[in-house]
């Protein structure tokens, strides 16, 4: 995720729902259509200060909001939060456990975004 700003703070996630299938759980870092994922989308922003989105992947929804509050000799502080709410059970089966890892930096001659 990265905003419009002239020098945006990149930012990402990526997850992993345990326990819903036999075998190796697959590593999200992306929605694509046909993928699986969705629905998702932005439920409000300004492309510049704050947002919110929904993520529905299976059994989970992802929210992930981000606001910035002016001032500091950088141009502001972000804060960044990720929800996860497990969907209902199905047939008495518990929800699957996730786990999830973000990371936040400047873009790069690699991704310059």
């Amino acid at each position: 995720m990265k905003t419009r700003s002239p020098k945006p703070l990149l930012t990402g996630l990526m997850w992993v729902q345990q326990g819903t299938t036999p075998g190796t759980p697959k590593l999200r870092h992306t929605c694509e259509q046909g993928d699986g994922v969705g629905p998702y989308g932005w439920e409000f922003h300004d492309g510049l200060s704050f947002g919110r989105q929904h993520i529905q992947d299976g059994a989970l929804r992802l929210t992930t909001e981000f606001v910035k509050r002016p001032g500091g000799q950088h141009g502001g502080d972000w804060s960044w939060r990720v929800t996860v709410e497990p969907q209902a059970s199905v047939q008495g089966i518990l929800p699957p456990s996730m786990a999830a890892t973000m990371s936040s930096g400047p873009p790069t001659q690699d991704c310059p975004c």
